[in-house]
């Protein structure tokens, strides 16, 4: 992963003491292979390294403040407290009112506490540097930049028209995934080309229920992409001068 790409993914803190650790190895793994860019700890000086994680799963032998966690909640990130297998919750007023999952932690847990969370996969600093990533793949020339993002707005708006209408039709859910991941790639919103892109493996493999809930986090993301792509002053420009 090249630094600049992993300075801009969104970023995941796995918290948890060694003597409850076993969840986190597969739990990074799939966290990266949904476009997270990982780090884990234990120690004193990681809750404030974590300040601006968009997701921290936390184990409940942590023992993480609750003042942190609801300071992590209000700045807009995703919480978990991840529990033993088979362990009575015996969790805090905070962490209760937080997501939970059980270890070990499965790619299907994730991806339904992301969507109920109303997760994003893409973050700030991957929205504000679109128009960058813009300018930098036409080379600095307005005018070509003013016909990338214009096709940009319209494949985009395309595409999750489709993927919300998809339904059963893996096929359509391949083909819209595989353009939505080539967009993201345009823009350097590396975490939502990586969503995309497993989300095209699932339907190509007709793993019709991971596509299901991939799509139930990529289809709000385009969204997001979409009304970011078009609030850009060439997007206005051009859909004035086209009665869009």
């Amino acid at each position: 992963m090249k630094a600049a790409e992993a300075q801009t993914r969104p970023s995941a803190w796995l918290l948890a003491p060694t003597s409850d650790s076993d969840w986190v190895t597969d739990a990074a793994r799939i966290l990266r292979d949904l476009g997270f860019a990982v780090q884990t700890g234990v120690s004193a000086t990681v809750p404030e390294m974590a300040a601006d994680a968009d997701l921290v799963m936390a184990s409940a032998a942590a023992a993480i403040p609750s003042p942190l966690m609801q300071a992590w909640r209000a700045r807009g990130a995703v919480c978990a407290v991840v529990l033993p297998p088979g362990a009575a919750p015996a969790l805090t007023r905070t962490e209760a009112a937080m997501a939970t999952l059980r270890a070990p932690v499965t790619e299907a847990a994730l991806l339904a506490m992301l969507a109920a969370r109303h997760y994003l996969a893409l973050s700030a600093r991957e929205a504000a540097g679109i128009a960058r990533a813009i300018a930098a793949q036409t080379f600095g020339n307005p005018a070509f930049a003013s016909e990338l993002l214009q096709a940009l707005v319209s494949s985009t708006r395309d595409d999750l028209a489709q993927l919300r209408q998809a339904g059963a039709s893996l096929e359509t859910v391949r083909g819209v995934a595989h353009r939505l991941k080539a967009s993201a790639h345009y823009v350097g919103c590396h975490a939502l080309r990586l969503m995309a892109q497993r989300l095209e493996h699932a339907a190509r493999d007709g793993d019709a229920a991971t596509a299901a809930a991939l799509a139930k986090i990529v289809a709000p993301t385009a969204a997001r992409l979409l009304s970011l792509l078009a609030s850009l002053p060439a997007a206005n420009t051009a859909d004035k001068s086209t009665g869009k």
